[in-house]
């Protein structure tokens, strides 16, 4: 499929619109991969059995307003989806508190076919990694 295509289109069928979260989270994780996890949540990760070569970052958020400095999700070398929040100082060298760092799996939509929405955020997200590791 041409996303570029897809991105400009008003209204999407369901393997489009799947296509189109598979993207955004492509390119999500290939970025993190690529320039590297700051280093409070690299260290905090690998502290909590992280191996970062067969994992991916599926958000990334930082210092956004009245959030820890750090938060987001991940999909791990295990295929465990894991919620995080970590507060930092401003550079995002050092932690000062973990207030989230929680395995989210068992409520992930893990299905490959939902009526109205196709695939699960889940299953897309399984395929993206397989894709990248």
């Amino acid at each position: 499929m041409d996303i570029e295509r897809l991105l400009k289109k008003k209204q999407l069928n369901v393997q489009e619109q799947n296509a189109v979260v598979a993207h955004r989270l492509m390119l999500c994780a290939s970025e993190w991969r690529k320039q590297g996890v700051p280093v409070a949540l690299a260290r905090y990760g690998e502290s909590q059995g992280i191996d970062w070569s067969s994992s991916i970052v599926l958000e990334l958020e930082i210092d956004f307003p009245g959030m820890p400095r750090l938060f987001g999700l991940l999909l791990d070398q295990n295929e465990c989806f894991i919620a995080f929040e970590i507060d930092t100082d401003a550079s995002h060298e050092h932690i000062e508190s973990v207030d989230r760092w929680e395995d989210i799996s068992s409520m992930q939509n893990t299905s490959t076919s939902n009526p109205g929405t196709g695939k699960g955020f889940a299953s897309i997200a399984l395929d993206v990694r397989r894709q990248l590791v």
